[in-house]
Formats: structure tokens, sequence, C-alpha cells
């Protein structure tokens, strides 16, 4: 394996996925640029996912790379993806990283477009980046259902405060590259991450820069089994759903303050004056009664994108 200051480690996490992931790992074969190793760690599949792996290893074995599960069974995508990360990390020296999902269809360009524009960034600097882009939306025989994923979820990549991140996620795992400063000071393997990408997020917001590439490099796959689908906001279920999903919504606050939590106790003393403050007053909000909850999210801007997530937050949080 040859490693240099622009190879770029792919860590994908498997879990029965047979029956999308050939298709996946042809796309990342086909790869314009091709300084890549493809590092794949299987969270014990009970399918043919590993005798579809083992045939890639065999046929490319400097490229595609089986990391060893040691027996530990993560139960999550979350969990094997830093699993697989550390892995990667503690084995090899590389500059660049990169997410794949098992089931989707990258774009031929992805790596190329992506590291040529970090490289970019970094020409000024060497700070942590997070680089990430949109996605284009297709079921699971890969016709279109939206253009655009930013469209489709009523997301604004621009928005890249503290505040906004903390009750919201607008990066999508599968579609970011960081350099080796970010991957230095993140770890994404505490039990209160909410998810990995969203995690990171912060982490980028408060240490570092996040880049944002507003075209698709991937095929984003719905099939009904996703770990984390995307569901249009502007459907009139995904309304309806929104606005009498109490439960729902409560639940992912909840996720959004134990995570907050973990990153005041991992990077407290790391962070500036003001950072602490915003994180810590948004966690008091937990324990505030309801006027003052919702005072506190418009006033202070703890808010959702999109209208409809914005009602339902100020309705059940």
């Amino acid at each position: 394996m040859r490693i240099d200051r622009d190879s770029v480690a792919i860590c994908m996490a498997t879990y029965n996925g047979e029956k999308f992931l050939s298709g996946q790992i042809n796309s990342i074969l086909k790869q314009t640029y091709q300084n890549w190793t493809l590092f794949v760690r299987d969270d014990n599949s009970t399918d043919n996912t590993m005798s579809i792996l083992r045939k890639f290893h065999e046929k490319y074995p400097e490229k595609i790379i089986l990391v060893e599960n040691d027996g530990l069974v993560c139960k999550s995508a979350k969990k094997n993806f830093a699993a697989a990360l550390k892995w990667v990390t503690g084995h090899y020296d590389f500059q660049y990283f990169m997410f794949s999902d098992q089931d989707d269809v990258w774009l031929e360009k992805k790596v190329e477009k992506s590291l040529a524009l970090l490289k970019k960034y970094e020409e000024r600097d060497m700070k942590p980046y997070l680089f990430h882009t949109d996605l284009c939306v297709v079921d699971q025989d890969l016709n279109v259902m939206g253009e655009s994923f930013f469209s489709y979820r009523a997301l604004n990549c621009d928005v890249k405060d503290v505040r906004h991140l903390l009750v919201q996620n607008n990066i999508t795992g599968c579609t970011m590259l960081w350099n080796k400063a970010f991957n230095d000071i993140i770890d994404i393997s505490d039990d209160q991450v909410a998810m990995h990408d969203w995690w990171m997020a912060i982490i980028a917001s408060l240490k570092g820069e996040i880049i944002c590439l507003k075209e698709a490099t991937i095929l984003y796959r719905q099939h009904g089994g996703n770990v984390v689908g995307a569901t249009n906001v502007n459907s009139v279920s995904f309304i309806i759903k929104r606005l009498t999903g109490a439960s729902h919504v409560k639940e992912t606050f909840q996720l959004a303050f134990d995570q907050a939590e973990a990153i005041m106790r991992k990077y407290r003393d790391q962070l500036t004056k003001e950072q602490v403050e915003d994180i810590e007053e948004f966690i008091r909000i937990r324990q505030q009664n309801k006027f003052k909850r919702v005072a506190g999210v418009l006033k202070k801007g703890y808010k959702k994108q999109g209208i409809v997530q914005i009602i339902g937050e100020i309705i059940f949080i």
C-alpha cells in the first residue's frame, strides 16, 4: 500500500448490505482520483456481505482492506464507523479521510473534486477542515427523487454556527472529507455521540472550519432500510408527522442535550469563553419551564432549519 501526503483513507461500515454493496464499491473503484484505500469494517453481518467483501479484497488486495472487528459487535452505524476510523488511524498515517455508506453510488469525480477544493483552503493554512457536499436523493432503483438533498430537507449549508448545529445537523457523513489536522482532534466513540457526522460538524464549527460544495457528489439511495434516511420536508406526510410527533422531537432534543454535555466534558478547556457560554446556555434549556425554553430557543438562535422544523421545535421542546 502506497501512502503519501495525498492519500485518502475511505472508511466503510457494513451490516447486512449484500443488496447494494457491490454497486457502491464499484462506484468507488471507478473514481477519477485513485490515490485512496478503502477500509471496510463489517459488524457481524448474517447475509452474504462478508463473502462479497472477501471477493473484492482478493481482486484488489492493495485497494480494499478488511478491518478485523475482533469480535466486537457495535450494533449501530455510528459505533461501527467509530471503530473503523480508530483502527485505520491506529495502523496508518493518512492525510485525508472519508466515510462511505454501503448502499449509495458515488459519482466518479467525488473524491477528485472534494480533495481539490479542500487543498485550496489548505494553501492558506493547515488548520482543521471538514468538507462536505450536497447529495442527489434517489430510490432503490436510482430514480431521482430530489436533485438536491439540501432542498429536499430544507437545509442551508451556509449555516455553520454552533448554536444552530447544536440542535440540527446539516452535514451528511457519506459526503465528508477531512484532513489529518481535524482527524487528530476528533473522537466519535463517546457513548453520548448522537450521530458521528453531527458530532463532527459541531467540533468543526468550534475548532476548525466547515467547507461546503453545493453540488451533489453522491446518489443517496433510499430503500426503506436506511439507518438515517432522507424525508421530503415539503411533503404533507412530513408536515403532519412533524407537527404531531412530540415524542420524536423531544427524543432528538434529549440526544442533542446529551451530546452537548459530552462536548463540554471533552473540549471545555480548549474552547473560547463565548463558545463555552453558548453550549452551557443550551444545556440549561433542558431544566427550564416551557416558556423559558421557547424564549431561549428564539432569543439565542438555537433553531432548526426550515419553517416546519422550527414550528415543531417550538411546540414540543
